[in-house]
């Protein structure tokens, strides 16, 4: 976007100037009964001037036409949210990342678009990552990451966020350093890094347009990944389409779950492959789920867990029996979230969850007792 050649104020005062002055002239027309053409030329020229320094008052961030009624009321650019005057805004932000467990994943067909159809029932866990943000002087914008990350940090989905975010809420007059801190396991299946990157968007909302919508930011997650707008609606959905299209549930019953995360990883891409070479699929599967979620019945939700990636593991894969020790620990029922590789198994209480934990720790270190959110 362009710097305009006159900014939002000085265009809003010449509005105001050139009205007032077309008044003066009118009415002194009008009162000393002076030239009709004066008249005509008092109207024509204010308007000129008015319309001219309307088509200037933009929004100085996303350089928009400003709606002067959303102005008056609460000073903020109605399109893009951001603060219209240079007001002192905070410097630094921090923003919690949880994690999330698929109660149900049901996996369609391949689309032309390259994505399949799934349908997922999805829930926040209390596994979080820690995301600082804070502006800076550059000279260029920065990722932190504690422990470092493996790949480059362009390539990062935290730093597409940032991105996306001033790809369309304009131009930034600093730099941003995003200081992560990972405690969520990686290749997963828990979505640490769509919420990650969803924090990101929401931290960025925070310092630059603090009146911007979550439909707004939603719309900007769906450019980074099918899991990422879930987790600025947060809570429990039903995501369908490629998991961007999301349906808000009612919230999960007081639980406690265990989650575990063995050494082996799935690549994305060849769990969807080996469903794409089954026989067959198994269909929409969220029914038991939904209804146990609307009656806050916890052993319904239980019993209609499902994943069909679960049903395509490798060979020698850990999952199996990290399913049937959950259970035999005391998890009402237990199985694999997304794609993988993490397993999670659901408790009434947190007593039984932790004892449960303290199990399979010694044999997984990457073991969680953590309660739903």
């Amino acid at each position: 976007m362009k710097k305009p050649l006159i900014n939002f104020k000085t265009a809003r005062i010449i509005e105001i100037v050139s009205i007032v002055l077309m008044l003066i002239l009118v009415g002194l027309t009008v009162l000393l009964e002076l030239n009709k053409a004066l008249l005509a030329v008092s109207i024509v020229g204010g308007l000129t001037v008015y319309v001219v320094a309307a088509f200037f008052d933009r929004c100085p961030h996303c350089g928009r036409n400003l709606d002067r009624v959303s102005l008056l009321r609460d000073g903020f650019c109605p399109r893009c949210g951001a603060p219209l005057e240079e007001e002192e805004r905070p410097m630094r932000t921090t923003e919690t990342a949880c994690a999330k467990v698929n109660l149900t994943l049901s996996v369609g067909e391949k689309r032309p678009d390259g994505y399949h159809e799934v349908e997922t029932a999805m829930t926040g866990v209390g596994l979080y990552d820690t995301v600082a943000l804070y502006r800076n002087t550059g000279p260029w914008d920065r990722l932190e990451c504690d422990p470092p990350v493996t790949e480059r940090a362009g390539d990062n989905l935290c730093m597409k966020a940032l991105r996306v975010f001033f790809e369309e809420f304009g131009p930034k007059k600093d730099f941003v350093t995003i200081q992560l801190e990972k405690h969520i396991p990686t290749q997963a299946g828990l979505g640490g890094g769509s919420s990650d990157a969803a924090a990101v968007l929401r931290g960025l909302r925070t310092l630059y347009a603090p009146n911007m919508t979550d439909t707004r930011l939603e719309k900007m997650a769906e450019n980074l990944g099918s899991d990422v707008p879930f987790f600025i609606q947060g809570g429990t959905a039903l995501a369908t389409g490629r998991g961007e299209k999301l349906e808000a549930l009612p919230k999960m019953p007081q639980c406690w779950l265990v989650i575990v995360k063995p050494e082996e990883s799935h690549s994305t891409a060849a769990m969807y492959a080996a469903i794409d070479s089954a026989e067959s699929r198994s269909g929409s599967n969220s029914r038991m789920v939904l209804e146990g979620l609307d009656g806050g019945d916890l052993a319904k939700i239980a019993a209609g867990l499902s994943n069909d990636f679960q049903q395509v593991l490798p060979e020698g894969s850990a999952i199996p029996a990290i399913v049937e020790t959950l259970r035999q620990q005391g998890a009402l029922n237990a199985q694999m979230t997304g794609s993988g590789s993490a397993v999670f198994g659901l408790f009434h209480r947190r007593e039984d969850a932790e004892l449960a934990a303290s199990v399979l720790k010694e044999d997984y270190p990457q073991t969680f007792c953590v309660p739903q959110v």
